[in-house]
């Protein structure tokens, strides 16, 4: 951890030592500290001391410019003998707020969703309190209304600054915001999906005349666009925090362990070759699906036969996390460079076994195991994201293979299906929807997953360059923009989280640019830069501090670029190695090199503890090569271990992250050609 070093002039205050109300009241204002409270944006709220043993004996507030401020107080134990305690820092709004955010945990409340999760700012009449393990920012909390927005975070200086929690409270009507230090969780642990489990609270303890220092950041702004203070944060985050990640793998070396890890999920089934959906233990679905006890989880972990790494589960999804188009069109791509037949044979059968599943309404099973009477009990209803994944995907691969003198026109007639029955059923109240059965009737309506028909929508109309598919995705975009996005909130995208998510951001950072480049309206451009805005309040821009017996630090694992699953799922995943070429694409148009910077430590972040050769083991087990836990569990939630601990990988392969890389590396080769 390092302090970010400024070139502009910093005003400083001090507060004298020893006095709980040193120095009066700081005012925080645009351009400054500022005296005249009217034309202050936040306040500092004077220490109260929580033992009489403590005294204030420093409080320094600079000026870094550009609304930031740096806030560091030093606390001394002044009393004959140890003393334990929790510090709190507490800063005020002096504006009306009406919407709060808390990065990756609660944005404005977490109100869609009926799943047991951390609603509102308390829980049982107490504030809910959450570590900064599980804020992208660390301890951040954000307030705003139409024209203004303030931030408050932990600095990451030193560990003693960064090890915190944080809050948001109410106080004489105004927001109170509030890092603790160090860690609290309470009233309860959210610990699983839907679990609140028992509160969890560190302490600080200083000897007779031991002394606490510790820095915050402030920062006050002038939202660029209602409801999107945090574009503004982002800039100050990356400033203050200075996260720094390098690739550890050249982008050929990404593109070519992914394939190998597609040849170890490859399965014939049914006398068709396809994409095993997880490389897994056998117990990982019951972990997942929740259907085990911890006591229970930890009686099977004693076992070779629960805990051994095999493609059991035989699902074979087209798109969402199974990927098998996306990751067909990898291979075939592949093939055409190696001149390898038999692995375009393998990638074109992907495609054809789904193709010819479909039903005249232009749906399809999402999972190819669905259409067969055996797995009945496990088919759920046709989502609007496989879908969407699906009939893109079917575009861009007819386009592949006609590039190399191969026709496959019955693609586009696919897509087309696909894409027809979701224009057919459009709703104004309801878009897309989120998922429809195989006869045609709605299964559930609510959400932004709908945004994943945009990509799909546009790739057809490139192809086929019938209006109405440009319309569609034209309509979509105003829609879900004006209903969703704006708030911003994005809601229903991951097939297994009904809550305020991430995923779901994606399609419309991507088709924003896509319907930029067709149409030349800036309103698409401002657009992506929103989505981008959104998608990236999900992203880690620090390091934690985690002990020598985590995966974490046994594995040189870094948070620094990683995104948080969702409101529900409160794990870090590689998901942004998707949006890379578009933040790079998004940097160029607009001519903000933040996005570029931020595409660079997402994709960082994607590439770490693949597994690269054999001797490479991971909870006693050699993986896979080009294989990569799902996601890191970096604070005290988890569906997969008996115990509540932060800083461990999941032992779920998925096939999604390596296509992922694979395309986003297709993509930059593409460009830079």
């Amino acid at each position: 951890m390092k302090l970010k070093r400024y070139s502009f002039a910093c005003a400083l205050i001090v507060a004298a030592a020893g006095l709980s109300d040193a120095g009066g009241a700081v005012l925080f204002g645009e351009n400054g500290p500022v005296e005249d409270k009217s034309a202050a944006l936040a306040e500092l709220v004077s220490w109260k001391a929580p033992d009489a043993a403590l005294r204030l004996v420093d409080e320094k507030v600079e000026h870094l410019g550009g609304g930031a401020y740096a806030v560091t107080r030093t606390v001394k134990n002044v009393g004959g003998g140890p003393v334990k305690f929790k510090d709190e820092l507490r800063v005020r709004d002096s504006f009306v707020a009406d919407r709060y955010l808390i990065p990756c945990v609660n944005y404005n409340g977490n109100r869609f969703g009926a799943l047991k999760t951390p609603k509102g700012l308390s829980c049982e009449g107490q504030p809910w309190v959450f570590s900064y393990e599980r804020t992208g920012v660390p301890s951040c909390t954000l307030t705003e209304n139409g024209s203004t927005g303030l931030a408050v975070f932990a600095a990451n200086d030193t560990k003693a600054s960064l090890v915190s929690a944080c809050s948001l409270e109410i106080a004489e009507g105004r927001y109170e915001h509030v890092i603790y230090r160090p860690v609290t969780e309470a009233p309860y642990t959210y610990e699983s999906k839907g679990v609140f489990g028992p509160r969890y609270d560190a302490y600080i303890t200083l000897g007779a005349g031991e002394s606490f220092t510790a820095k915050s950041y402030v920062c006050v702004c002038r939202p660029k666009w209602t409801g999107y203070a945090y574009a503004s944060l982002i800039d100050h985050a990356l400033n203050l925090l200075d996260p720094q990640l390098k690739q550890c793998l050249s982008d050929d070396e990404v593109f070519d362990l992914g394939i190998r890890y597609v040849h170890a999920l490859l399965y014939p089934y049914k006398g068709k070759w396809l994409v095993n959906e997880h490389y897994v233990n056998r117990m990982a679905h019951d972990c997942a699906a929740m259907r085990i006890s911890r006591e229970e989880m930890a009686e099977r972990m004693k076992w070779e036969y629960w805990t051994t790494l095999g493609t059991y589960c035989q699902t074979f999804e087209v798109g969402w996390a199974g990927q098998n188009f996306l990751n067909a069109r990898m291979l075939a791509v592949k093939s055409f460079a190696t001149g390898d037949d038999a692995l375009l044979k393998k990638a074109v059968g992907v495609f054809d076994a789904f193709v010819a599943t479909q039903y005249p309404s232009g749906l399809l099973h999402t999972c190819y195991q669905f259409n067969f009477e055996a797995n009945r009990v496990e088919r759920r209803p046709s989502d609007a994201c496989n879908m969407g994944w699906a009939a893109a995907e079917a575009v861009r691969m007819k386009r592949l293979l006609a590039s190399h003198g191969v026709d496959k026109p019955e693609y586009v007639k696919f897509a087309r299906g696909i894409c027809d029955f979701f224009v057919a059923h459009w709703s104004d109240e309801w878009g897309f929807g989120k998922s429809w059965r195989m006869d045609g009737q709605p299964a559930a309506q609510a959400g932004t997953i709908g945004g994943f028909l945009i990509p799909a929508l546009v790739e057809l109309f490139d192809e086929t360059k019938e209006q109405k598919y440009l319309d569609a995705a034209l309509k979509a975009s105003d829609f879900y923009f004006r209903r969703d996005l704006d708030l911003f909130e994005c809601t229903a995208g991951a097939i297994d989280c009904y809550c305020i998510d991430k995923e779901t951001a994606w399609p419309f950072l991507n088709g924003s640019l896509s319907l930029y480049r067709i149409t030349g309206d800036a309103k698409h451009l401002e657009r992506a830069e929103k989505a981008a805005a959104y998608f990236t309040s999900w992203m880690f821009y620090f390091d934690g501090v985690y002990g020598p017996e985590t995966d974490i630090v046994k594995h040189d694992w870094h948070t620094i670029g990683g995104t948080a699953v969702s409101a529900e799922h409160q794990g870090i995943d590689p998901w942004g190695a998707i949006a890379v070429p578009d933040l790079e694409e998004l940097s160029d148009l607009t001519g903000d090199r933040k996005w570029r910077r931020i595409a660079g430590l997402m994709w960082a972040n994607s590439m770490q503890c693949i597994t690269t050769r054999l001797g490479e083991f991971y909870h006693g087990q050699q993986r896979p090569i080009g294989s990569q836990s799902e996601a890191c569990f970096q604070a005290r939630f988890t569906k997969y271990r008996p115990v509540i601990e932060a800083g461990y990988f999941s032992d779920i392969l998925a096939p999604w992250p390596s296509a992922f890389r694979m395309w986003s590396v297709e993509r930059r080769r593409r460009k830079a050609k």
